[in-house]
């Protein structure tokens, strides 16, 4: 790599990781591109040479982010049996709460005027991404139930309940700062599901 593309990409870091730290601040639709500029250190016309809108730069943010959290989450998998890889994505998903704080309240904040507001490719490429693990997740439910260890239900079901319980957990750690033990969740969880 020559010197001008390392330069180019240590300025575009520096430009997402300031947009990172004002969203996840102040959220994405009260945040301006001067601002952004501002914390970066850059004129306001050379943040427009890397992102020709505020949309674009919030798309890149979130999509690397959730491209680097995603491929750590599909590792998991590599773990064929049930109870153990459960474990380990509690346990994942709290490790990249720690690591991706500012990113994660961000996301889940902005979620739903993301959703609704940003259409295109960054809806597209991160349901994608999500159905990819969802898929792999029912299908390890569904392994849970053959192999006598779940009771016999629904694999999605167990995957939605499973995720919506989890993922709840962490927005309250996260949002709200509340105390929560990871593994209590997979106990609780499992209490009502594993196999007697």
């Amino acid at each position: 790599m020559g010197r001008r593309e390392r330069e180019f990409l240590q300025r575009r870091r520096e430009i997402l990781d300031a947009a990172l730290k004002l969203f996840s601040e102040k959220g994405y639709s009260r945040t301006s591109m001067q601002e952004i500029a501002k914390e970066a250190e850059f004129a306001v016309g050379t943040l427009y040479k890397f992102f020709p809108t505020k949309k674009d730069l919030y798309e890149a943010l979130v999509l690397e982010n959730a491209k680097k959290i995603h491929q750590l989450m599909m590792t998991t998998f590599e773990e064929k049996r049930t109870l153990p890889l459960l474990r380990k994505i509690v346990r994942l998903k709290w490790e990249i709460a720690e690591k991706h704080r500012s990113f994660l309240k961000l996301y889940f904040s902005e979620l739903w005027e993301a959703t609704f507001s940003l259409k295109g490719t960054l809806k597209g490429e991160l349901k994608d991404m999500y159905n990819g693990y969802f898929e792999r997740l029912v299908e390890a439910f569904k392994r849970g139930v053959e192999e006598g260890v779940l009771e016999k239900r629904s694999p999605i079901l167990y995957a939605l309940s499973f995720e919506g319980m989890v993922n709840n957990a962490l927005i309250a750690t996260i949002e709200e700062g509340i105390e929560v033990d990871p593994r209590e969740i997979l106990e609780i969880f499992l209490e009502r599901n594993l196999k007697r």
